[in-house]
């Protein structure tokens, strides 16, 4: 069922309260030839991660796929229990973008938000991405809210009690929502997640982007993230010839005076990125060429009793973990190597989404 304007009042749960499951959407050779076989043990260390902590639901892309995915989790003995396949056409990986963000409501009942998906600000095909929230809603009889703004879930982060965190330029922005004001979109933002207290970070403009490799317009997942209601975790670098310092030294102003719903100053926490970067090689016949790419170790997941990290092979991986095991002690650190998926842009927060415990269900 289908719902613009609805009477209730929602609210999105922050990340690290309790989960009934995770999205993800199986790597497909549309992508590129081999992207699947290159891509899918990445995703069943995902799964084996998470299944014994939260249910997991899979999309993939027709019946061979599904087939194929059920005989891997057999055989790398994850098994079937708990993990839900489902065949839902779609463009490609990036769960957390595309897929739907769940929302509770003050009557204690489960919803999807539906954001306008239009591949990064028309950067990459979207048709059939766009239609996965609604189809996921219409499988698990889900009632969905079709909002009126152009949102990726990679370009939002919340603290669960009303603060909402992102960078301008990756929302507010003319390839995306073009004609709206900030003011404009923080009333949807209101309407539809329940945030009342806007974080706003600078971002940085397309062209600058992409010269790090991101085509996603600096998402907050790449920047900064809450571990509670007034702390955030903010990637930073001491090497000024980092392309990105000068916006890390930005965002830390920002955040410095920066406050939480309630007045509180925010509790900062430097997380680095890898040393000296993260490349992605390229060749043909005749000559390799290395492309720096926006590889940020908080662009993790926090899940029941676990958070998932990305980790690059990089001499930084051991420090950022202890950082965020601080952050999280009661849940087990599982890092998992994410090179070959940041060479496309992105890590395991872009490519999972979480679905929350509606209270009074008992979680996975």
């Amino acid at each position: 069922m289908r719902e613009v304007g609805a009477d209730s009042k929602y609210f999105m749960p922050a990340e690290w309260e309790p989960h009934e499951g995770t999205w993800l959407q199986w790597p497909r050779n549309k992508v590129e030839p081999g992207y699947e076989m290159k891509q899918e043990h990445t995703w069943l260390k995902m799964v084996a991660a998470l299944y014994q902590h939260e249910s997991v639901y899979i999309i993939t892309c027709d019946e061979r796929q599904r087939d194929h995915v059920g005989y891997l989790l057999d055989y790398f003995g994850i098994g079937q229990n708990g993990i839900d396949l489902f065949v839902i056409p779609a463009d490609d990986v990036w769960a957390r973008d595309n897929g739907p963000i769940f929302v509770v409501s003050d009557r204690n009942e489960l919803f999807i938000t539906n954001w306008a998906f239009n591949g990064w600000g028309n950067r990459f095909d979207y048709e059939l991405d766009n239609e996965v929230p609604g189809i996921i809603g219409d499988e698990l009889d889900i009632r969905v809210l079709d909002a009126p703004l152009v949102l990726e879930g990679g370009a939002v982060e919340v603290n669960g009690q009303g603060s909402f965190m992102a960078t301008r330029s990756s929302i507010i922005d003319p390839h995306r929502n073009p004609g709206k004001s900030q003011a404009d979109i923080e009333a949807i933002l209101s309407q539809y997640l329940g945030v009342n207290h806007f974080i706003w970070l600078s971002g940085a403009g397309r062209g600058m982007c992409e010269k790090w490799g991101d085509t996603t317009d600096s998402h907050i997942d790449i920047v900064a993230r809450f571990t509670d209601e007034s702390t955030v975790l903010y990637n930073w670098t001491d090497n000024k010839s980092d392309p990105r310092y000068r916006m890390f030294a930005k965002h830390l102003e920002e955040l410095k005076n920066a406050t939480t719903e309630s007045g509180r100053t925010l509790t900062l926490v430097p997380l680095p990125v890898p040393k000296d970067g993260v490349y992605q090689v390229t060749s043909d016949s005749q000559w390799r060429e290395s492309h720096y790419t926006d590889a940020a170790y908080s662009n993790y997941l926090v899940a029941n009793d676990v958070v998932l990290v990305p980790v690059f092979g990089n001499v930084y991986d051991a420090r950022a973990k202890a950082i965020i095991a601080e952050q999280f002690p009661d849940r087990d650190i599982v890092a998992i190597d994410a090179v070959s998926l940041t060479e496309d842009g992105g890590a395991i927060h872009c490519v999972t989404q979480q679905q929350p415990a509606v209270i009074g269900t008992d979680p996975c």
